[in-house]
């Protein structure tokens, strides 16, 4: 297997969360290196990547269990340093290649858990157990981490001067793994280095969301949902992202709600 190209990226991720009566902000900045590998031997439609996720700092935080809480899921995010994936036309992931890799480390990693507090741990490594055996699912949380979610977004669009809009269903960035209704609209613009691609969505309000599974998950029984992003993505003549910015507001009501500010930079 030939690299065709690599490219570096620092993303700084800056977050304000409200849950109840606790809000927080916290910034994170992480250093990646994506290498693009071309077609697959088996499916030449779907092109090959491998992401490797060199190191995450938190560089600010409010409250410090927030501290605790991002090292330690940085600690289980480790398995998925690097992901040998296949992505289509779309810009959807449709494999995972180095799952025994993944699984490895997971193993050397549970037994850690396990001899730190096998009671704490035991519901975390259940519910890593039922995800590593569901392909599926492990894929779409893969798509839904920060880097994937900024690199897929736009990753089918060129500077052609059409207007596009789609209704799309996308996973909140609150982490509670619910499904937002959204209505997205897609404009470019050439530059002279390349092209931009300019993305805004908003909730499609005639849309269905699962208030069910939120009340399970947060105990709100009162809802007033809102979501809003913006955000940009700016390609050279090639067709390789460069750098990209995106804000999110979300919200469940008054009580449940948050900004992200991700800036990803070529360095």
């Amino acid at each position: 297997m030939d690299k065709l190209s690599e490219k570096s990226y620092q993303l700084v991720v800056r977050g304000n969360v409200k849950m109840l009566t606790m809000m927080d902000s916290f910034s994170t900045t992480g250093t990646y290196v994506l290498s693009r590998y071309g077609k697959n031997a088996v499916k030449p439609e779907l092109q090959e990547y491998v992401l490797e996720e060199r190191e995450v700092k938190l560089t600010e935080y409010y409250d410090p269990n927030t501290y605790q809480l991002i090292e330690y899921v940085n600690k289980l995010a480790y398995i998925y340093s690097r992901q040998h994936i296949c992505i289509n036309s779309s810009g959807v992931i449709k494999g995972l290649l180095n799952m025994p890799e993944i699984k490895t480390k997971w193993d050397k990693l549970k037994k850690e858990l396990m001899q730190t507090n096998p009671i704490a741990a035991f519901e975390i490594i259940r519910h890593k157990e039922r995800e590593l055996a569901n392909p599926p699912e492990l894929i779409e949380n893969l798509e839904n981490t920060h880097f994937m979610h900024l690199f897929l977004y736009a990753f089918n669009y060129t500077a052609d001067g059409v207007v596009y809009e789609q209704k799309k269903e996308e996973r909140d960035r609150m982490g509670i793994g619910f499904l937002i209704p959204v209505n997205q609209t897609y404009t470019s613009e050439k530059t002279d280095n390349g092209y931009i691609i300019h993305v805004e969505s908003s909730l499609d309000e005639k849309g269905k969301i699962d208030k069910q599974m939120i009340a399970k998950v947060t105990g709100q029984k009162e809802f007033d949902m809102k979501h809003y992003t913006q955000a940009s993505f700016n390609y050279d003549h090639t067709g390789v992202l460069q750098s990209a910015e995106m804000k999110v507001f979300e919200q469940i009501n008054n009580d449940y709600k948050s900004d992200l500010y991700l800036n990803l930079e070529s360095v």
